[in-house]
């Protein structure tokens, strides 16, 4: 156990020094930071007399039409009732998560097809040992994102003279697990697919169900719609990371803290479900494509 934990540090070390060389990490969190400059300076434009008023600025009047309308104009006060920070944590780790899940996902595949896994199941590391180091890489590069996330958000408030409400960083570690999870699934799909695109097919296919679901849960829609929404949230809720995701924000807003504290643990927990099955899977079949 010992010599895997060390084999997929190793792994994880030299999979981070790679990434941190290429371009895609920096140009995509150069690109969450830009939308989130964008979304602080646009929300400090829609403020009148009244308190929050979107109708002030283009791009914020565009947003809560779609949220208002999709998810209901309560919806809309609840994720800004603390400014735009929490909106604009999720907008900008957006675009670097996405890099990093996808990039992760077809990265697996391709090595595997090429036969570089399975190089390294016949020297110091097995297929669980690479695993553990992608995964590894993906918590730590999520982690890094994250932090740069919050010191720009930090650094804009204190310019405006705005604070960072308690939801805000509430919202960090749920948001960190969320993507914990997420990526867990992208390492069992890699497992799973036989090359790397199907594995990235096989990924996002997965991901738009659960966000499907998700929309469909909380969107304003006809009878019809909503029960056979209803009936497949049911089914599929308890293996979505997004569930989970929304229940702690619901702990979050209503100010249940057994609710957060409870998706927080299922966040974790299913992330280590999907490790666990990944290594079961990778064990048995083997890490040929």
């Amino acid at each position: 156990m010992r010599d895997r934990i060390h084999a997929a540090a190793v792994i994880a070390r030299r999979q981070i020094q790679e990434t941190l060389l290429s371009p895609g990490l920096y140009v995509t969190l150069a690109l969450g930071l830009l939308l989130g400059a964008f979304l602080v300076r646009g929300f400090a434009a829609s403020i009148d007399s009244s308190g929050f008023n979107p109708q002030l600025n283009p791009l914020y009047d565009l947003i809560a039409r779609f949220l208002g309308g999709t998810f209901g104009g309560a919806f809309v006060g609840k994720l800004f009732s603390e400014g735009p920070y929490l909106f604009a944590l999720l907008v900008s780790f957006a675009p670097v998560f996405a890099y990093l899940a996808i990039a992760s996902v077809f990265r697996f595949g391709l090595e595997k097809t090429a036969g570089a896994v399975e190089l390294l199941t016949y020297g110091p590391a097995d297929g669980t040992a690479y695993v553990l180091g992608s995964f590894l890489k993906d918590v730590a590069l999520a982690l890094l994102a994250l932090l740069a996330i919050l010191v720009f958000l930090a650094v804009s408030a204190a310019a405006g003279n705005l604070v960072l409400g308690p939801l805000f960083f509430w919202a960090l570690p749920v948001v960190f697990l969320a993507a914990l999870a997420v990526c867990a699934y992208g390492i069992l799909c890699s497992i799973i697919a036989s090359n790397a695109s199907s594995a990235l097919a096989l990924f996002l296919g997965v991901l738009l169900l659960f966000l499907l679901i998700l929309a469909g849960s909380y969107s304003i829609a006809s009878a019809p719609v909503r029960s056979v929404s209803t009936v497949a949230a049911t089914v599929i809720q308890w293996i979505s990371p997004f569930f989970y995701t929304a229940m702690c924000f619901r702990g979050l807003q209503g100010g249940g803290a057994g609710a957060l504290l409870g998706g927080l643990g299922l966040l974790l927990a299913l992330a280590a479900a999907l490790l666990a099955a990944g290594h079961a899977v990778i064990s048995r079949k083997g890490v040929r494509a």
